[in-house]
Parts: C-alpha cells; structure tokens; sequence
C-alpha cells in the first residue's frame, strides 16, 4: 500500500495533476483563449510530420514557412467555392426575382428584431465581436507557426519543469500526444472527406452541374458540427431549386444519408482507430465538451480525449499496473 501511494505520489503526477487542474481554471475562466491555444497546438501536432521530413532537405525555418504557408493557403482555397456559389445564387435571385428581393430587404429592415438589435447596441457589439474573433485569428496563426518553428525549443522548456529522472519519460509522453492529435486531424478529414464524396456522388446522379464544388463545400463545412451541415445543405438547396422539387427532395435525402453514415460509421470507426479510442469515450467527451465550450468544443472534442487518455494511461495507469 505505502509503495501504491508513493508511485501515485511522485513527482511527476503531481506536478501533472497541478498542471490539470490550471488549465481546467483556465477553461472555464478564459475559455475562448484556452481553447483557441488548444486548437493551434493541435494544428501544429498535425503540420510537424510533415515539417520535419521537409527539414530533412533545407533548414526548419524554411520547412516550417513552406508548410504553414500552404496551410494557410489551403484554408483560403477550400473557401473560395462557397464565396463563388454563394455570390453567384444571390447575383441570380436578385436579377431573376428583384421584387423578392425588395420585398425580404424591407421585411429584415422593418422587423421588430432588427429594430431592438440596432437600439440595443447590437450592431456595436457584433463589430467587437468580429474584431475581437480576427484578433484571435491572428494571435492563433502566429502562435502556430512559433509552435510549429520552435517545437523542439518550447518542449525543452516545458520538460524543464520537471525533475531530471522524469524529463526523459515526460518527453516520451508529450510525443505520443502530438502523434495521437496529429492522428485527430487524419481522422477529421477523412470523415469530411466521406461527407463531401457522399454530396458529389448522389448530386451527379441528380445530374446538378456544380455537384464537386457543392461536394467541396459540404466537407469544409462539415468540420462545424450540426451548424455546419446545416449551412452547406441550404447553399446546396439554394443551387438545385432550379431543377424542381424532386431534386430538392433528393438533395436533402442525400444529406441525411451523408450524415448518418459519417456519425454511426466513418467518424466512430475512423476515430477509433486512428486514435485507439472507443466510440462511448469520443460521443462523452463531445456532448461534454459542446455543452460547456460550444462550436469550438464540439470540433476539438476527439483531440480532447485523445490528449486526456493519453495522459491518464501514461501517468496514472501504467504506474498503477507496475
């Protein structure tokens, strides 16, 4: 029993524990700066294999820029489909039906709603909102490519915390980590992915003449649980109405079919076992993590668990086993 509470009392679990239990403050003190510290970590778990065998032909300076900046890039240009559908349909509603047009402008300007939000201040508070939402954009971008430059550095400092015969296991530790979330973004994209082949797929059956684009625009969004869906299957609703109800019908069928097979067949497979997590843990950690850190909570919930696991077999359970 004295050896049990000695393992379980070792220096490294505790400064683990007090680790935990700041960040848990932070969470639910800061909690937009906490999860927005998280996401870019994960991002940067996910950029440094690749950083790292680019390293291998030039120095990491240069890796790490080549790599972030087809990252962000990339982020650009999977959003670019839906600024160009969506600028076109409303170009085409408003030139094929301008009385509607007119008609929804002075519905939205006159209604009580608009009204209060404009008397309450409404229209300040979402301009700071929006700045505010920029701002962490930026910080979490420069944070990323620091994490992604820096890593060996920023791990050094960290292990540094702890006494020198734990430096070594603690440093095995953080690696497995980084390899489980660089497996959380894997497994995020193929889930997606499934989403996006799912829409072109019975979209060109419906013979829909932009059916990729609206297939792109379905697996970036899908990323945004519930919100983003929802989103993608009205642009898609929007861009198929054209061709009758059926087609409409169909279009919203073939969502539905998305999305159940990505949630009870690609996302608990997939996460299962890129990540060694059972489905039970994934579904808990996400409605705890939607209920009390939103969207963001939502799309981070996998890597949470991953991340929570992999400290509690590492730390906890494996000292309990010995």
């Amino acid at each position: 029993m004295e050896n049990m509470f000695n393992k379980l009392g070792n220096s490294q679990n505790i400064i683990f524990l007090l680790g935990i239990i700041v960040y848990i403050i932070c969470l639910f003190t800061i909690t937009d700066i906490a999860l927005m510290f998280f996401a870019t970590y994960v991002i940067a778990c996910a950029l440094n294999p690749i950083v790292d065998k680019l390293e291998k032909k030039c120095n990491r300076n240069i890796a790490a820029a080549i790599v972030f900046g087809g990252f962000v890039g990339g982020i650009l240009l999977m959003f670019l489909p839906i600024i160009i559908i969506g600028g076109k349909e409303i170009a085409h509603l408003a030139t094929q039906y301008p009385q509607y047009v007119d008609q929804v402008k002075d519905y939205v300007m006159n209604s009580p709603v608009v009204q209060d939000f404009a008397n309450s201040g409404g229209l300040l508070t979402s301009i700071t909102s929006i700045s505010k939402g920029g701002i962490y954009l930026f910080v979490a971008l420069i944070f990323t490519y620091f994490l992604i430059v820096d890593r060996d550095k920023i791990l050094d400092g960290i292990i540094r915390f702890f006494p020198k015969s734990s430096r070594e296991r603690m440093r095995e530790v953080f690696i497995i980590s980084e390899e489980k979330l660089s497996k959380f973004v894997s497994g995020q994209f193929i889930a997606s992915a499934s989403v996006g082949l799912i829409v072109i797929v019975g979209l060109m059956f419906l013979k829909v003449d932009s059916a990729i684009i609206l297939g792109c625009i379905s697996a970036v969004l899908d990323i945004v649980p519930i919100v983003g869906p929802a989103i993608a299957l009205v642009v898609c609703l929007a861009v198929t109405y054209k061709l009758g109800w059926t087609v409409v019908i169909l279009t919203a069928v073939i969502f539905a079919i998305a999305q159940i097979a990505e949630n009870n067949l690609v996302k608990p497979y997939v996460f299962g076992k890129f990540m060694d997590l059972h489905p039970i843990v994934i579904y808990i950690f996400l409605f705890v993590c939607a209920k009390y850190f939103g969207v963001v909570g939502a799309i981070f919930a996998p890597a949470i668990a991953a991340d929570a696991c992999v400290f509690i077999e590492e730390l906890y359970l494996k000292n309990m086993d010995e």
